[in-house]
Parts: structure tokens; sequence; C-alpha cells
């Protein structure tokens, strides 16, 4: 099987994406992968971009296949059609709970791990003042996930659930998460103002590694 690049995974994502939301979020779980990837003691810079490209692609088919029905099940279907890895393909099946498909590895229990999670804390950075994701500390992030009513779309359960088998506390989850927005933070709408819109060409840069990863204050 020929290795698949970051580029063809975000020209194949603007095919089937138009909305720039769901463009900014593939951009955002994709820094969360990889920063997850580091934090796993990933140093291959090809597998960092394994799975940070399983989170560009996540979603890719959910605007066209919106449905439980075709959700996810489709794009495998797209992937597999066009010889991406496999690794890749379970990993985007495992993501969403009604599947059944088994988490099996790192990669696809972090993609479980950030993917609500990448929404929410973007949420929180949203209703802050200065509206910088920079600023949003994870006492935040752990207070608004109380609050059923705030981003009421999120699965605090999914959230949960991926912590868990993750093998982290959640705030240290939503610490790694938060971190890994920073450096894109202006292509998101994260840094204080408006984003300009994701062209379908050329791919975004990398994400930069962020530098520390914030903890909860004692």
């Amino acid at each position: 099987m020929t290795a698949k690049s970051r580029e063809e995974a975000w020209a194949l994502l603007t095919t089937y994406i138009l909305s720039q939301p769901l463009r900014r979020h593939a951009l955002s779980v994709e820094a969360s992968m990889r920063h997850m990837a580091r934090s796993a003691g990933v140093t291959d810079p090809d597998e960092v971009t394994t799975w940070g490209i399983a989170g560009l692609l996540h979603d890719f088919d959910y605007e066209k296949y919106p449905t439980e029905a075709d959700h996810v099940w489709r794009g495998m279907e797209i992937l597999r059609e066009k010889g991406w890895p496999e690794e890749i393909i379970l990993a985007i099946g495992g993501h969403a709970f009604y599947t059944g498909i088994p988490r099996e590895t790192r990669m696809a229990k972090a993609l479980l791990a950030v993917d609500e999670l990448t929404g929410f804390v973007g949420a929180c950075a949203l209703v802050r003042p200065s509206k910088k994701i920079a600023d949003v500390p994870v006492e935040s992030v752990l207070k608004r996930l109380k609050e059923k009513s705030f981003a009421r779309t999120v699965d605090r359960g999914c959230v949960a659930k991926g912590a868990e088998e993750w093998g982290v506390p959640l705030p240290e989850l939503a610490a790694l998460v938060l971190a890994s927005q920073v450096p894109i933070a202006d292509r998101l709408g994260l840094g204080g103002s408006p984003s300009a819109d994701l062209p379908d060409a050329p791919c975004p840069p990398l994400p930069d590694a962020p530098h520390l990863h914030r903890t909860v204050a004692s």
C-alpha cells in the first residue's frame, strides 16, 4: 500500500467538506492528535503525521452523510476504495460509539479522547472576553463540562470515556487539548478575532508543537 500524504488528506477533506466550521474542526482535531502522539512518546515524524491525518479525516464524510446510518461507514468505504491505511480507517470508525468498532490502538483511543473535547475547549474560548484559547484555564473547561446547558451538543459521556480509555485524568487531557490549539489559534478563530476562510488549496501549514501544556492549579 502506497503511503498517503497530509496534502492528499486535505484534498480529500475539501472535496467533501465545504463548511468552514467543519474544516476548522478537522484542523483542530489534527493538532490535538499530533500533540497526543507526542505525549504518548511517538518520536517518528511520519507516525505523528499519521495520527494527525486520522484527526484531519475523522469527519470528512459528515457534511454529505450526517446520519448514524451513513456517517463514518461511508467514510470508511471511501477511504478503503482510495487505498488509505487500515489503521487510520479503523481509528476513524472507532471514534463513533454506535459503530461498535473497538479502539485497539493508541491512535484510535486518542481520537476518541480528543474529538468532542477539542470542539468543547473552542467553545470555552469563544465565550471569554478575549476570545483567545490561550486564555482558557483547565479549571474553566472542567467547570463548563458540568454545565449541561453549555455546548449542549457535546457528549460529556464520550469525553469522560475518552479520558478513561486514554488513561489520564480528565484535567490532564484537557490541558493537552488546550495546549494543542494555541499554535493554530488564528486559523481556528480562537486567537481573538475571526479566522480567514480555509481554501481548498494549498494545504494549511503543519501546526507547530506546543511549547508546554498547562496543568491544573493546586
